[in-house]
């Protein structure tokens, strides 16, 4: 008996050592080779007992070593399938939130509350068969729309009758003056209603019948690229030359306003671009504030001017072609959190440590540690407390994805390293291979230098201009060029391998105008 046991536990265990050899090799965190010498020293083990039980003479001392060899293979399997299930389980985690390449547009129907009766409320199916005309926005999210009106008409048996408009302000005014009689139109646009100069909190005035809406999903697919005109020839050929990207990339970090599913599109109050030199290890955060105003050269917009933030309802990709088209930076990456996936990851990393330039609530001015999700989210959303505005909350970005990244390279994630993986799924998206993330651990390990985190924002002044998404005139930030161009140059500094400090980039940074 103590014969077939162990040949159990010995085919088990090289079964189990074939298992976390693959496993590691599929994370990317070590190298293959270092994956291959652990694997064949594992597997020694249970073949030097399988040779040693053969040379034993004597029928009782091959049954003690059996026995002495079957706990030890026991033991081993037990670890390596404890190791090989964690490992597993992150492999798993990091599938769910990179490469990610999909998102949804979220159409909801949107009634005005009863006057008199606020708390009736209308049903999906009274609005359809008592013939209600539907208003949209002409041009906009037209085939998710016209995907939920066909499946509105096959359940009901009724046609749909829609009514488009030219602009949301024109919408909005068209349901309040009666002209339709509900909106049909993603989430993203009805959280534009209360920026409308003319219906502040009207969003309070509206509901969704029996909360119906319809999710369609969609490729995340970038636009040919139409680079900002104004960017002097040489600097232009130089940031998209290929030469200068051959250690270094730009990605683009999103933080959207909403605690909703990250993978809905939506306005997006963080916009940084990173470039990051993986030679020098070197990563420098450009902050651009959520209002300025750029030029969105995709469809349906065509190459209208609005606020920043709003290249967000237009999916990922319009936030990504706006900021690359401006700066005239090739954005190859995108990673975007929600507040949900914000609070989380830095609640499953003990908090975070940043310096702050102000006092803020449980925030004060200087070095703060352990900071919670809570505390840091409304420390990095607030502008209004603030003379400087935008401009003081974009530094405050910047700074609590600095001291994210610190925790990141820090030996306390790996005391929660799983959890933290639990946390960003669902909540945290990337097209960031995980080969990729594995090639930036394995540097990280290898070189004893620490990754050099730079920062800087662009600055511009207020002023009242047409933004297109809302149709109507509304608070825009137009841009300083001077601070744009020290961007590019920095941009251009870091990829080519220059190194500097952040007292040297401030010093040689723009004075405000």
């Amino acid at each position: 008996m103590s014969k077939v046991f162990f040949y159990v536990m010995f085919a088990l265990s090289l079964a189990l050592t074939a298992f976390l050899g693959w496993s590691v090799v599929q994370t990317h965190l070590l190298a293959n080779q270092l994956v291959l010498i652990g694997a064949a020293v594992l597997a020694l083990i249970p073949m030097l007992l399988y040779l040693l039980q053969r040379e034993k003479k004597g029928k009782n001392k091959k049954t003690g070593f059996r026995i002495a060899a079957i706990v030890l293979l026991l033991f081993m399997s037990l670890v390596e399938g404890a190791v090989g299930f964690y490992v597993h389980r992150y492999n798993s985690r990091m599938d769910e939130v990179t490469e990610v390449r999909t998102q949804y547009t979220e159409i909801k129907v949107y009634v005005k509350k009863d006057a008199d009766n606020p708390d009736r409320q209308i049903t999906i199916e009274y609005a359809v068969e008592s013939k209600y005309i539907f208003g949209t926005i002409s041009g906009v999210d037209t085939a998710a729309i016209d995907q939920t009106r066909q499946d509105l008409e096959r359940k009901y048996g009724r046609t749909i009758q829609l009514r488009s408009y030219g602009s949301l302000q024109e919408l909005v005014r068209a349901l309040d003056e009666g002209e339709v009689d509900a909106l049909l139109i993603s989430t993203a646009y009805f959280d534009l209603i209360d920026s409308l100069p003319d219906y502040e909190g009207y969003t309070e005035k509206l509901y969704v019948p029996e909360n119906f809406s319809s999710r369609i999903q969609t490729e995340i697919m970038p636009q040919p690229a139409v680079i900002n005109p104004e960017i002097q020839e040489d600097v232009l050929s130089t940031l998209q030359d290929p030469a200068l990207w051959e250690n270094s990339f730009c990605a683009y970090l999103s933080g959207i306003d909403t605690y909703g599913p990250v993978t809905a599109r939506s306005r997006s109050d963080v916009n940084i671009l990173a470039v990051v030199n993986m030679e020098t290890k070197t990563v420098l955060l450009i902050s651009t504030p959520r209002d300025y105003y750029v030029p969105f050269n995709f469809q349906p917009v065509g190459g209208a001017m609005d606020k920043l933030t709003h290249a967000g309802i237009y999916g990922i990709e319009g936030s990504m072609q706006a900021l690359g088209d401006y700066y005239g930076l090739p954005i190859q990456y995108y990673l975007r959190v929600n507040f949900n996936g914000f609070i989380d990851v830095i609640n499953t990393l003990g908090g975070v440590d940043f310096e702050s330039d102000v006092d803020l609530g449980r925030i004060h001015k200087g070095m703060n540690y352990g900071v919670s999700g809570e505390d840091a989210l409304r420390f990095v959303r607030n502008r209004y407390a603030f003379a400087e505005g935008d401009r003081a909350r974009g530094r405050h970005q910047m700074a609590v994805v600095k001291g994210i990244i610190n925790s990141l390279r820090s030996s306390k994630i790996l005391t929660n390293y799983l959890e933290l993986m639990d946390e960003m799924a669902g909540c945290f998206q990337t097209n960031v291979s995980k080969a990729m993330i594995g090639e930036l651990v394995q540097l990280t390990m290898q070189s004893g230098k620490d990754w050099t985190v730079l920062t800087y924002s662009v600055d511009g002044n207020g002023s009242t201009e047409y933004a297109y998404s809302l149709g109507c005139f509304a608070y825009v930030m137009i841009p300083n060029t001077d601070t744009v161009e020290y961007a590019r140059s920095l941009a251009i500094a870091i990829a080519s391998g220059e190194t500097m400090t952040q007292e040297q980039l401030q010093k040689n940074a723009p004075k405000p105008r």
